[in-house]
C-alpha cells in the first residue's frame, strides 16, 4: 500500500499548490526587494547586491529552521519539538567549531569542510537524541526534551574542549559565530559556501514536501499509520536525516538561531491548518520571510544604538524563550485534565 493519503481538509491538487507557491514567492520576493531598500549606508549597485546576497542567506536560514521544526513537531507528534531545543543545533555547532579548528590544518577549503562536519555532527546529535527517547519502538515527548537538554549540555562541554586546543583567533571566530547571525562576509565573499548550503535546504524541504502525506497519517497514531502503509520507522529515520540536513545547512551560514523552528510552523498551522502538505510550503516561506525582516531590524538597531550589529539569535532566544515556555505550561495543564 502506498504511504500517499489524501491531504487533510481539501485536497491539494497541483493547480492549487501552484498558486500557492507563486503567491508565497512573490510575497518572499517582495519582503527581501523591500528590506534590501533600507540601511545605514547609501544605496548603490554593490551596496544593493551585498545586502540581496546576505537576505538570502537569511531567506535559507529561516526556511531551513522553520521546515525542520515543522518535520520534527509532525514526526513526534510534540509542539515542542524543533532543532535547537532537541540539541540538534548545538551538534552541528560542534562540526562547525571543529571545521573552523581545522581550517588551518588541511587543504581542503572552509565551504566544503564546514557544512559535511556540521552535518555529521548534527547527525550524531539526532541518533543519540533519538536512542535516550525511544522505548521499544516508541517515543516519550517529555524523555524527548529531556534527551535534547543532557546533548546540549554535552555539545557545550565537547565545545569547551576544542576550546582547550583551539587557537586564539579561531575562538574569537566562533564566539562571534556562536551569537546567531547572518554573516555578511560570508554571503558576499564565499558565494560557493552559499550555493552549497542553499542547494541543501532546497532538497531537504522538497523531500518533506513529499513526505506530507504520511505525516498526516502519523498524526493519528503509529498504529493507524502502519495500517495505512507508512513505514513509520523509515519515516522517523529520513525525518531526522532531513532535520539534520537543513539544520546543518542553517547553523554553517548563521550560528545557532534559536526557536525559528518552534514559533514559525505553530503560527502557520493557525493559518493554513494541519495538512502537512501546505504547512511544509508555508512554514518553509514563512521562516524565510520572518528572518529577512528580523536580520533586516538587527542591522538597522546596531546602527541606531551605535553598537555594531545586534546578532539575529539573541532577537529570537528573546521572543521564543517565553513562547516556549507558554507552550510547555499549556501541555501540562493538558495532561492534567
Amino acid at each position: 500500500m502506498s504511504d500517499e493519503l489524501p491531504a487533510v481538509g481539501h485536497p491539494l491538487t497541483l493547480r492549487r499548490l501552484g498558486v500557492h507557491l507563486v503567491l508565497l514567492a512573490a510575497a518572499t520576493a517582495a519582503v527581501a526587494l523591500l528590506c534590501s531598500l533600507f540601511g545605514e549606508v547609501e544605496l548603490s549597485g554593490a551596496i544593493w547586491r551585498a545586502r540581496l546576497l546576505r537576505l538570502l542567506a537569511a531567506g535559507t536560514v529561516g526556511a531551513a529552521l522553520a521546515a525542520a521544526g515543522m518535520a520534527l513537531q509532525g514526526l513526534l507528534r510534540n509542539p515542542l519539538a524543533e532543532p535547537y531545543v532537541l540539541g540538534i543545533s548545538s551538534g552541528a555547532g560542534v562540526g562547525v567549531l571543529v571545521g573552523l579548528a581545522l581550517a588551518p590544518l588541511v587543504a581542503l577549503p572552509g565551504w566544503a569542510t564546514t557544512p559535511a562536519l556540521a552535518l555529521a555532527g548534527a547527525a550524531v546529535t539526532c541518533v543519540a537524541v533519538y536512542s535516550i527517547a525511544q522505548s521499544r519502538g516508541r517515543l516519550d515527548p517529555y524523555v524527548l526534551l529531556l534527551s535534547g537538554v543532557i546533548v546540549n549540555a554535552f555539545n557545550g562541554a565537547l565545545m569547551l574542549c576544542v576550546f582547550l586546543v583551539a587557537p586564539k583567533a579561531t575562538i574569537t571566530n566562533f564566539t562571534v559565530w556562536a551569537m546567531g547571525g547572518v554573516s555578511e562576509r560570508i554571503a558576499i565573499t564565499n558565494i560557493p559556501f552559499l550555493v552549497v548550503c542553499t542547494g541543501a535546504v532546497l532538497c531537504g524541504w522538497a523531500l518533506l514536501f513529499v513526505r506530507g502525506a504520511a505525516y498526516n497519517a502519523l498524526g493519528l497514531g503509529d498504529d493507524v499509520a502502519r495500517s495505512t502503509g507508512v513505514s513509520v520507522g523509515r519515516l522517523r529515520v529520513e525525518t531526522f536525516l532531513v532535520a539534520a540536513l537543513l539544520t546543518a545547512a542553517a547553523v554553517a551560514l548563521a550560528g545557532p538561531i534559536g526557536f525559528v523552528g518552534l514559533i514559525v510552523p505553530h503560527v502557520c498551522r493557525l493559518v493554513v491548518g494541519p495538512d502537512h502538505h501546505r504547512l511544509s510550503v508555508a512554514s518553509g516561506f514563512a521562516g524565510a520571510m520572518l528572518l529577512m525582516v528580523a536580520d533586516t531590524l538587527c542591522r538597522l538597531a546596531g546602527g541606531w544604538l551605535r553598537i555594531g550589529e545586534v546578532p539575529v539569535g539573541i532577537v529570537t532566544a528573546l521572543a521564543g524563550g517565553p513562547f516556549f515556555i507558554y507552550l510547555l505550561r499549556s501541555r501540562f495543564r493538558e495532561a492534567r485534565t
